[in-house]
């Protein structure tokens, strides 16, 4: 009986080591995912603020060399004997570069706000009511965006239709267009044309962003959505702006597909 008991108190004793052991490696596993999360949680908000912080940078560059210029043509215009023409001309070109980046900074700081303002409710496990979106205003919003991105490189058609407003949230939904505008715009290399276009289908809206690049290789559509999957070099992407895209249109209920043809 004494051998039974020692016997059963051993078992027990090795039961509870293996139960804590058990307890440690799922607590192990469970933080590994947490961080895993909060990475990608982390590389996604990066990705988001990106383009908008440099259209940012890139228009605050513009107003520097613009202020500049104006400085020297005022400098010029104080001398009375200096001819006038030439500094009114370059006083004009830099006021026309300072107007003409307004709108792209406007875009800029309120894709940054609304991210901003996502983010705060999200932390509170709130979330915005859905309002209609003009997709067609919001595509030419995130061209703005990406003025910078797209100016020296590419050609970008536009060939909007008559389309309803969308029930959703403009940040997101901008998200998704300028993800697959960069995408196209990184496809193409050093020249191409990028063509956005929009249409009714139904009662549904349907957006597409082409380009006329070398498509996507063998077996990649069916890959293109995932996390982490990417075509690019580990320096130039990250496999997580595709993925967010996705996710994005499916909290609009609606679907998004990759592939090659017209």
């Amino acid at each position: 009986l004494l051998v039974a008991v020692l016997l059963l108190v051993l078992q027990s004793l090795r039961l509870w080591r293996r139960q804590r052991e058990f307890s440690a490696v799922t607590e192990s596993l469970l933080e590994r995912e947490q961080l895993v999360n909060l990475g990608r949680l982390m590389a996604g908000i990066a990705h988001e603020l990106n383009t908008p912080l440099g259209a940012v940078c890139c228009s605050f560059g513009t107003w520097q060399k613009a202020v500049t210029m104006i400085d020297e043509a005022a400098a010029e215009l104080a001398d009375p004997t200096a001819d006038r023409d030439l500094p009114l001309s370059r006083m004009q070109k830099a006021l026309n570069a300072l107007h003409n980046s307004d709108p792209v900074l406007d875009q800029a700081l309120e894709r940054i706000s609304q991210l901003v303002r996502e983010l705060r409710l999200a932390g509170r496990g709130e979330s915005e009511e859905p309002q209609p979106v003009d997709v067609n205003s919001l595509v030419r919003g995130t061209l703005l965006l990406l003025h910078h991105e797209l100016q020296h490189a590419v050609e970008v058609k536009l060939e909007l239709g008559e389309v309803s407003p969308v029930p959703g949230w403009p940040g997101p939904l901008g998200q998704v267009l300028l993800n697959l505008v960069l995408n196209a715009r990184q496809a193409l290399g050093d020249q191409g044309t990028i063509t956005v276009s929009t249409v009714m289908d139904g009662d549904q809206v349907v957006v597409r962003v082409a380009d006329d690049g070398p498509g996507l290789p063998s077996g990649c559509a069916e890959r293109l959505f995932k996390p982490g999957f990417t075509t690019k070099s580990a320096d130039d992407g990250t496999g997580l702006g595709l993925y967010i895209t996705r996710k994005l249109v499916e909290r609009h209920q609606g679907s998004i597909t990759a592939g090659n043809g017209k």
